[in-house]
């Protein structure tokens, strides 16, 4: 599993708003009941919500003092036995160690009932929408005579009653905006300790606001006095504590895309053409795509989604399913066969997932056909087919980073339609971003009527990525006709551009960490060093005394939390600090075996050995320019709108330039030197070695003159502070500098931070000596040449 600092930061958040809240002298309850901590994880689709909240559900587990029972709920019953595979020894059962996994049906009294085991309990939503479904397949309502009485296993869950008492419960509900009045109704009945709740807003049900938010938003305004604690938690907006705050952990999607979790660009193109032109784009960037994965000798399957309307025509008129198939015109079974005939797509690799009307004997055996439900979607899913044709009824669940492509047909009727693909199409492959422009992106084909409709879809799509905050560049061509407004261009044949990978050395670090680990002390499980104190105490929360008057809550010591790990500890702490880290650490030594609790002194040992694993790895790995390794430059698009044709470019064109990069990149031209203008998606990268939230660094361009490489980037001032230190360094091979890197600023400036002396001219950052120095020209011409120096 790929360390992601981020995940790892939210769950943090999550857990240490749990501990503040859950030990408040001012938590809100009854005399009987604390109210239960609230969370909605708000991520950009392909985020990892799933890891984010298994690991928070972790660090929750161990500030309690009795085993929890955790019920994890998704709508979709594909969706639930995908998370249970993951968990269950799948990719995600690190996140949770020592949790019991089951699904709802496998449930027993005595699981519920045995306060040594956490467990996690998966469960569809629609069990919780009607308790009529006591007849149905899996009886939790219904009573069941055992050895320990009469009840059912709702009742159980109610009453979670381990012997010494009763145990926590946890609610996850992943897609949360699916909550509805009802759930709320019995899912309240559980009395949980907390809802995580996965959800990009607050809009949830009115009885859910009244139960739970409400009591959480005064609690929050009667601490407003704690400032630098909510500050401290992130809860702080305008200089106070904030309710709404409080209640969101937000991922930023800068660094889902940073981490490489989901393509950082989107290219659209629309046409009015017929749709056998629209597709023939489509499969002719298909094959670009394939070619450019078995360039690089990559295992990716590219899939396509096509999707349309399901049993009308283009006219609106509605298909007959007793016509033989070859003289049908419902959409669906027109691109079927285009892509068959026309295009010699195998039958086998396409399949219909809708409704899609037949008669006894017109569906041809070589169709593959899916209509909606469970049963169909498992076997959808199994066929792993790289055509799909859908009508937006395909389920949660499906989520395929290698879908690359999507049709989407006018007949569909709405531009809205656009927006709600865009998620499906989103995620990136192996977690992985390609020195590979096409490899990065997702590719959409829109068959429009007019190119209002088209103009519209984009400006939800926008709309919809500036909400969610994601730095997703968008690139969009319109074509009336068959002969589309992009293309995707080669490099010249006659420029020479050599250029090879660089990678991080890690063998010396990782002795230097082998050595960390071998030092480690040996904590024994249960011995003092291995025992924490609870955060703080437990109130007894009275509401009024006999006179009716306001009562302060009666606090007594607490006892001891749940042990965990110290390997998990560790994984944790060091995702932490250096993600990049957890590759090179290895904890199989039995010492990492022992349970502690957090804040003992072996939780604290732990943290001060991550802080120096992450330092070692930093200091003591080493870039290496790779000559065994050369870059490809691969096709790059370029919309023909605003396109800049250039002399000595490694590319003939280039896309929409600003003003200031085309005038470089002119300067670079007239310089008479090879050149490139390098894209963040699929460009070349130089790879940090100090900590940060970024692990690469893209330069604007690159420039070759003589046997020397420049890596040059022009920065705006604003941008100009010590984060330029960690970008600011000559990759080196022995004596002899292989990648040069520069910066270039407009107007004059002595240091970093430091105020612009003057607005003309350019400075020109660079590594000389070993340290990094201004260097100040008066003109463009003037900039250029020094960077190339």
């Amino acid at each position: 599993m790929k360390e992601i600092k981020f995940q790892n930061d939210a769950a943090l958040q999550i857990a240490r708003r749990y501990a503040f809240f859950a030990n408040h002298r001012f938590r809100p309850g009854t005399r009987h009941l604390g109210d239960p901590f609230f969370q909605a994880l708000s991520a950009l689709t392909g985020a990892g919500k799933t890891p984010i909240l298994a690991e928070a559900v972790s660090l929750i587990r161990s500030e309690l003092q009795r085993e929890p029972i955790v019920l994890w709920m998704s709508k979709a019953r594909s969706v639930v036995a995908q998370t249970f595979n993951n968990f269950n020894g799948g990719k995600y059962a690190p996140l949770i160690e020592g949790f019991q996994v089951c699904a709802i049906r496998d449930l027993k009294p005595q699981m519920v009932e045995d306060g040594s085991t956490p467990l996690l309990v998966l469960t569809t939503t629609g069990l919780f929408n009607n308790k009529d479904q006591a007849e149905g397949d899996l009886k939790i309502y219904r009573p069941a005579q055992d050895s320990q009485g009469s009840k059912s296993m709702w009742q159980r869950l109610i009453d979670r009653n381990e012997g010494q008492g009763r145990r926590p419960l946890i609610i996850v509900y992943d897609e949360a905006h699916n909550l509805s009045e009802q759930q709320t109704d019995i899912l309240h009945e559980l009395e949980p300790e907390a809802w995580l709740l996965a959800s990009a807003t607050i809009k949830l049900p009115t009885k859910f606001h009244d139960l739970v938010i409400q009591p959480t938003k005064s609690w929050v305004v009667r601490c407003s006095g704690e400032v630098e604690k909510f500050r401290d938690l992130g809860a702080i907006k305008n200089g106070a504590s904030d309710p709404d705050a409080w209640m969101a952990t937000q991922v930023e999607s800068q660094k889902v895309v940073d981490a490489e979790l989901v393509k950082n660009a989107i290219h659209f193109d629309g046409t009015t053409a017929p749709m056998e032109a629209c597709l023939d784009s489509l499969i002719e960037r298909r094959s670009i795509i394939q070619k450019e994965i078995d360039d690089r000798g990559l295992s990716i399957k590219p899939k396509a989604i096509y999707v349309c309307k399901t049993n009308i025509t283009d006219d609106g008129q509605p298909d007959d399913p007793a016509k033989p198939f070859n003289l049908r015109q419902a959409p669906p079974i027109r691109i079927w066969r285009y892509l068959v005939e026309s295009k010699g797509v195998d039958p086998a690799t396409i399949a219909i997932y809708s409704d899609l009307k037949f008669t006894d004997g017109t569906k041809p055996e070589e169709v593959a056909h899916f209509s909606k439900g469970d049963d169909d979607f498992d076997k959808f899913r199994e066929g792993d087919f790289e055509h799909i044709i859908f009508n937006l009824s395909l389920q949660e669940g499906w989520d395929d980073p290698e879908c690359y492509l999507a049709y989407i047909d006018k007949s569909m009727g709405s531009s809205t339609q656009v927006q709600q693909v865009i998620g499906r199409v989103l995620r990136q492959p192996d977690a992985t971003h390609y020195n590979s422009e096409v490899l990065n992106a997702a590719h959409f084909f829109l068959r429009v009527d007019k190119k209002s409709v088209f103009t519209q879809a984009l400006d939800l799509v926008r709309a919809k990525l500036d909400q969610e905050g994601a730095p997703i560049a968008i690139s969009s061509s319109f074509s009336g006709s068959s002969s589309p407004g992009a293309v995707e261009v080669l490099p010249r044949d006659d420029v020479a551009a050599p250029l090879h990978s660089i990678y991080v050395l890690k063998e010396e670090a990782m002795t230097v960490v082998d050595s960390l680990l071998n030092q480690f002390p040996t904590f024994s499980e249960g011995g003092p060093d291995s025992i924490g104190t609870a955060e703080s105490a437990k109130a007894v929360i009275k509401v009024n005394d006999k006179d009716g008057s306001p009562t302060e809550p009666e606090w007594t010591e607490g006892g001891h939390t749940n042990p965990v790990r110290l390997r998990w500890l560790l994984s944790l702490a060091v995702r932490s600090c250096a993600p990049q880290a957890g590759k090179i650490v290895n904890t199989n030594n039995s010492k990492f075996d022992v349970r502690v609790q957090v804040r003992s002194n072996a939780d604290v040992a732990v943290r001060g050995l991550a802080e120096k694993i992450g330092e070692a790895y930093f200091e003591h790995s080493e870039l290496v320019y790779e000559e065994d390794d050369p870059f490809t430059f691969g096709p790059v698009r370029v919309v023909k709108e605003g396109a800049v044709k250039f002399t000595n470019s490694l590319y003939p064109q280039y896309g929409k330039m600003s003003t200031e990069e085309v005038a470089f990149a002119r300067g670079l031209d007239a310089a008479g030197v090879p050149w490139h203008r390098n894209p963040v998606s699929g460009g070349y990268s130089i790879p940090l070695l100090s900590p940060g939230d970024t692990a690469n660094f893209f330069p604007d361009f690159l420039a070759w003159k003589g046997n020397k490489v420049f890596a040059i980037d022009t920065k705006g001032r604003h941008l100009l502070t010590d984060a330029l230190l960690r970008k600011m360094f000559d990759i080196r091979d022995g004596a002899k500098t292989r990648v040069h890197v520069r910066f270039v600023v407009k107007g004059k400036q002595d240091g970093l931070g430091a105020k612009t002396v003057s607005k003309e001219g350019f400075t020109i950052w660079r590594v000389k000596n070993n340290q990094t120095k201004p260097i100040y020209v008066d003109s463009l011409g003037k900039a250029v040449a020094e960077c190339l120096k």
